[in-house]
């Protein structure tokens, strides 16, 4: 992506993109940055717990099936809207059976549930219609309509997230947090409607195509179930500590804990959505070719760049928005943001090696080595959290980020990665 920064009349449609890209993003750090000082760090904690739930559950209700979709997709040219189509009703299928247990399950034990019918509807619709726009927008990046996709992430982030952050920091209007969920899952069904509109003109002219091809669902369930087990190790190492650090050491260190760890995976999310989304599919693309290891050897070099960048920015703006939220509790716990955005680093440099394993198809070395990592997070932050408290679980996720990138670097020089 520095590339793109070099002016040039190629590059002014790759900065517009940038923009629309990194825009959401950075509303987005804003915006929890207002909430955490909008809010009491036991309610922020909530609210971090909320959302954390909800991208979770997007992982589970995809199965990470993508990862085998879009592979097959761009290495295989053959039947492609049916591979398309066939993915989409693999998900339409999921959400309606979802929605079924859930309801069964609201109505069976809605003595014991706290939740009111309308957090339990909105936060259901929110996780489906986050999940079906994160797939169409994977999709459409695969497919290079790049500035069609970042157009609809742009509305579906920025403008409710805009329109929230004016409302507490002009108005001092407070915000309840199922008043924020509202408004999060009225701007994804409106994206949702748009992504549909959007397809129509291509599910049109591919009508003799709309056939689910059973074959490549089986397949892709019994190889996405690889990457699922993988994905969900890696998630509960960047999650779990959340609910950990709630279960020992309760809602308000929860919360400051939070603030820290959003800081962080600012790191992840940038990553993913600005150099993974620009520059995986054509890595995908080269697979197949001798001099992978070469194109390797230039994305790796960009990627360091990125999270140096992302770093550096991070540790100027964190005492700024301390200062300007004159909390002392979060200045306290300064020391957690530092070994966070460290072992962060690490993590998603490690992706290199992740990623040549990907497209080098070894689907089961990952899941093992995932497994590994998270069984192993898993244990020394239940271990060190109860020890040490919150300082221990930063130490259990830096430990986890050195095991992480040994465990992909040593894998990927096994396939003969240079």
């Amino acid at each position: 992506m520095i590339k793109y920064l070099t002016f040039s009349n190629n590059n002014i449609f790759k900065l517009i993109n940038l923009f629309l890209r990194v825009a959401p993003l950075a509303i987005k750090f804003l915006f929890f940055a207002v909430l955490s000082k909008a809010m009491e760090a036991d309610d922020y904690g909530s609210y971090t717990l909320i959302t954390t739930t909800i991208t979770l559950s997007i992982f589970i209700l995809g199965f990470d099936f993508y990862n085998y979709s879009i592979r097959e997709v761009l290495l295989s040219k053959s039947q492609v809207f049916r591979k398309l189509f066939s993915t989409f009703v693999l998900y339409l299928s999921t959400y309606a059976i979802v929605a079924l247990i859930v309801f069964g399950c609201f109505v069976i034990f809605s003595d014991f549930i706290e939740s009111s019918s309308e957090l339990v509807i909105t936060l259901t619709l929110i996780c489906f219609s986050e999940h079906f726009c994160q797939e169409a927008y994977r999709m459409q990046i695969a497919f290079k309509k790049i500035l069609l996709a970042n157009l609809l992430f742009f509305f579906r982030v920025f403008v409710w997230m805009v329109y929230l952050t004016v409302e507490v920091i002009f108005y001092s209007n407070d915000i309840s947090v199922i008043y924020i969920l509202k408004i999060w899952m009225i701007f994804n069904l409106i994206t949702v409607f748009l992504n549909v509109i959007t397809a129509y003109k291509p599910i049109k002219n591919n009508l003799n195509n709309l056939k689910i091809n059973i074959q490549f669902i089986k397949n892709g369930l019994v190889i996405s179930g690889l990457f699922f087990l993988g994905t969900l190790s890696l998630k509960t190492i960047e999650y779990v500590n959340r609910y950990i650090v709630d279960l020992f050491l309760g809602k308000e260190i929860t919360g400051v804990f939070s603030f820290y760890s959003n800081l962080a995976l600012v790191i992840s999310v940038y990553i993913n959505a600005i150099v993974v989304s620009f520059e995986l599919p054509s890595l995908i693309e080269k697979g197949n070719s001798k001099e992978i290891n070469e194109h390797f050897k230039g994305f790796k070099n960009s990627f360091m760049k990125q999270i140096i960048i992302i770093v550096a920015i991070l540790v100027l703006a964190v005492f700024p928005i301390l200062k300007w939220q004159n909390i002392p509790m979060y200045e306290d716990y300064i020391y957690i943001f530092f070994i966070l955005v460290v072992a962060s680093a690490i993590i998603n440099y490690s992706l290199v090696y992740h990623f040549y394993l990907y497209i080098k198809q070894k689907d089961k070395t990952i899941l093992i080595l995932t497994v590994k990592s998270g069984v192993f997070n898993l244990i020394l932050t239940i271990g060190l959290t109860y020890l040490f408290g919150v300082l221990g679980t930063c130490i259990a996720f830096f430990l986890t980020s050195i095991c992480i990138i040994y465990l992909r670097k040593s894998s990927s020089k096994n396939i003969d990665y240079e």
